[in-house]
């Protein structure tokens, strides 16, 4: 078995599904006729032709109705057995994970994906795990329950929610960062994301389709897709609504499998963020991580015991030791030199105070030093807020040695990422503007690459984005951004 390549997909069908689905309030007869419908060959044609390649089904619940269900699903598998899909099934957490693997073999499916933490290590089962990545584990495969809808928050009107948060601008809600955070603590050929469209009371549009696709493939996941529930009643009557936007669906998954090359790609680092993300230290490290993405700056992911690798630190200009615990002797000793040779270390209050004073107002939350070549800066108080701790670390960074800056970026999110040789890199953009909103903007790279093309999800080729030098470095001026883009950056 290899889920390295399988483009998943929930289907959810079967008198379990219908259960559960008759419990929810507001279910109408519409929906369990749907299901029912799902759970017919039929449907299958549906996503023909589409990147889709994995059907993860209802499986068990540990209910005395198991057997019965997954006996009726026997049409189903053997017809998306001749159509070349791969076959998981979904098995509860109350159910006998064991038991459920036996009656998975036995009906030909793949494997079984569950979050039960007492699942056999077996290369059949799909281990989904907490979002905080507790059991760290290696494995080639990893699952995340719990990531947020990616996007705009908006209303059960559908409107875009006026809350804010700390930023200003609407709040955003994104995973990149999390793969990222995921892919580096555990390092899983796969990973899956586990999460589901908003309810809004009516269809979610097939812009935040795409959004969720492109949200998670960015730094190499894979989106479990799952359809909203008036998504999958138009799709059974099949719809003009519904086959346009699950076209649309399949044209952003399309996209990423012909990009997977771009996974590979390391996220451009300015600011190393050094903790052991986990236990006390867990909830400060991921939330500062998701902040600094919100605001764009250009973090590394230092995992504390990884510290000790020589390329580390290499090549950033600031360190932020995030945890309360101190680091251990050897630890210090190199993000002490990383100061002495120029970079900025930002550390808790507590920690060992070097060089001569470099007291300033404008940031008063630390006590600034001048060490070597390099700087402190060792906070007054605990770090508590996320928030002020990712524009603090910023702050002591400063703007002078950006690597990427980008000139009317509207309502969006990029991420920066480069090869291992350094000979290609790629600026993923989302945008979360109204449609048919497309601004003109400028992107300014302090590396001088020489070629710039601007691919989107509706486009079949690249659109050469034009370029200037503008020392010291360059900038490009790609097409509007609507819903996403890459530029990828040659030379």
């Amino acid at each position: 078995m290899d889920a390295t390549a399988w483009v998943p997909i929930r289907w959810p069908c079967g008198p379990l599904e219908i259960e559960r689905v008759k419990a929810v309030p507001g279910v109408t007869t519409s929906d369990v006729l749907a299901l029912r419908q799902w759970s017919e060959p039929a449907l299958l044609d549906r996503i023909a032709g589409s990147p889709v390649s994995c059907l993860v089904v209802p499986w068990a619940e540990g209910s005395e109705r198991d057997g019965e269900h997954q006996r009726s699903l026997v049409p189903l598998l053997a017809a998306a057995r001749q159509r070349g899909l791969a076959l998981v099934g979904w098995s509860g957490e109350k159910a006998d994970t064991r038991r459920a693997l036996q009656a998975a073999r036995d009906a030909g499916l793949d494997a079984i994906a569950t979050g039960a933490a007492d699942a056999p290590a077996d290369a059949a089962v799909l281990r989904f795990r907490d979002q905080w990545l507790a059991d760290r584990s290696p494995s080639d495969f990893v699952g995340a329950f719990g990531p947020a809808w990616p996007g705009l928050r908006v209303t059960t009107s559908g409107d875009v929610d006026a809350e804010t948060g700390p930023t200003g601008p609407p709040w955003l809600n994104s995973n990149a960062w999390y793969v990222r955070l995921a892919r580096a603590l555990v390092q899983p050929k796969t990973l899956w994301l586990a999460f589901e469209p908003p309810e809004i009371g009516q269809p979610v549009a097939a812009v935040s389709y795409a959004q969720a696709v492109a949200d998670s493939a960015i730094h190499g996941g894979r989106w479990l897709v799952s359809l909203d529930q008036r998504l999958r009643v138009a799709l059974a009557a099949d719809t003009a609504s519904a086959r346009a936007t699950c076209a649309a669906l399949a044209q952003s998954l399309a996209f990423f499998e012909a990009h997977r090359a771009w996974a590979g790609y390391d996220a451009v680092g300015q600011l190393g963020v050094v903790s052991d993300y986990a236990g006390p230290h867990a909830f400060l490290a991921f939330e500062v991580l998701n902040l600094l993405a919100r605001q764009g700056s250009l973090a590394r992911i230092v995992e504390t015991r990884r510290v000790h690798e020589a390329t580390s630190l290499e090549g950033l200009d600031a360190v932020l030791y995030v945890d309360a615990a101190p680091p251990d002797r050897d630890v210090a000793r190199k993000l002490y030199a990383f100061a002495e040779a120029g970079g900025a270390l930002i550390t808790p209050p507590g920690r060992e105070e070097r060089g001569a004073p470099s007291e300033g107002p404008w940031l008063p939350g630390f006590r600034l030093l001048r060490h070597g070549a390099g700087r402190l800066a060792v906070a007054r108080e605990d770090f508590a807020d996320p928030y002020r701790l990712a524009e603090d670390a910023q702050l002591v960074m400063s703007h002078r040695h950006d690597r990427l800056r980008i000139f009317n970026p509207g309502t969006s999110q990029s991420h920066y990422l480069a090869s291992g040789d350094g000979r290609a890199g790629v600026l993923h953009t989302l945008s979360y503007q109204a449609p048919g909103a497309r601004t003109p903007t400028g992107v300014w790279f302090r590396r001088a690459w020489k070629e710039g093309q601007a691919w989107s999800l509706d486009g079949a080729r690249p659109v050469p984005a034009a370029r200037s030098v503008a020392e010291p470095g360059v900038e490009f001026q790609p097409p509007p951004v609507s819903v996403y883009s890459a530029l990828e950056l040659l030379g």
